[in-house]
């Protein structure tokens, strides 16, 4: 069994919990609050540090391979997601929602560690697919959205769905009008090149830091009779919502709870 806590990561005989190995890292800075596990490709192991340093262990005694720079703490990004292996790729996010940068998801070559695709929360530049949902460049360059829980994957569709997390500023929206995507929304990625196949936003300009991070949970259905491939997410906003996951649109949007904040929905289910 392998396990984490920031900075150090554990191997245990699960029968007997007797300690094989530990390998502690000294980190220069970042969110020591939680560390989410590690991933497995082959005899390899692979973890994130709060400081960016993303490392390969040998499995059997927890010797590094490698390790590579993922995000700059300097900027204020931290790492705490556990990486996700999708067929030749790990898969790792980053968090950072308090400073005003800008969210990003990478693939990362499990043999040598080295960027393969890099897919960012924002439009790169003004005149992209969803610039006009921001203001200027300037917004977009600070707008976070980070990618700080792994995702959920469908081998059949080969699609990678993962939530994104709020816009910065967090609660001060003044500067950022528009819907700001593709913060606080649902993405279907594909895993070999990074493009986003749909997107569905479950908190447009949110101003309450309702990340729409949590993991997508995958239903293969019946809906009146039919079978149906569907995604489903209980969002920190208070709605569940329900989509086809092939092509992202939206089938249920209903509150969990009492909600006070949404008028409605539009015309695609979102808030």
């Amino acid at each position: 069994l392998y396990f984490t806590i920031p900075d150090h990561v554990f191997a245990i005989n699960a029968r007997t919990a007797e300690l094989l190995w530990q390998f502690d890292f000294e980190d220069k800075g970042g969110h020591l609050v939680g560390q989410r596990g590690v991933a497995m490709y082959g005899n390899w192991l692979y973890f994130l540090t709060p400081d960016g340093w993303f490392i390969s262990l040998n499995a059997k005694d927890g010797k590094e391979r490698w390790r590579k720079k993922v995000a700059d703490e300097k900027l204020q990004y931290f790492t705490t997601i556990a990486p996700m292996i999708v067929k030749n790729h790990v898969i790792v996010g980053v968090g950072g929602d308090a400073m005003d940068v800008r969210g990003y998801l990478e693939s990362r070559d499990p043999e040598t560690g080295e960027v393969q695709w890099k897919w960012w929360s924002q439009p790169l530049k003004m005149g992209d697919p969803g610039s006009e949902t921001w203001p200027n460049q300037a917004a977009m360059d600070h707008g976070g959205g980070m990618t700080w829980l792994p995702g959920t994957y469908d081998p059949e569709l080969n699609l990678y769905y993962l939530g994104t997390g709020n816009p910065n500023p967090v609660f001060g929206g003044q500067g950022r009008k528009g819907d700001n995507l593709y913060t606080c929304s649902i993405v279907a990625l594909n895993p070999d090149t990074g493009k986003m196949v749909w997107y569905f936003q479950a908190s447009p300009h949110d101003t309450h830091d309702w990340d729409a991070i949590q993991t997508p949970v995958l239903i293969d259905g019946v809906i009146d009779g039919k079978p149906r491939k569907l995604l489903a997410q209980a969002s920190r906003n208070g709605y569940y919502f329900l989509l086809d996951r092939t092509n992202g649109k939206q089938i249920v949007s209903e509150p969990y709870v009492k909600l006070n904040w949404s008028k409605g929905l539009d015309k695609k289910g979102q808030p």
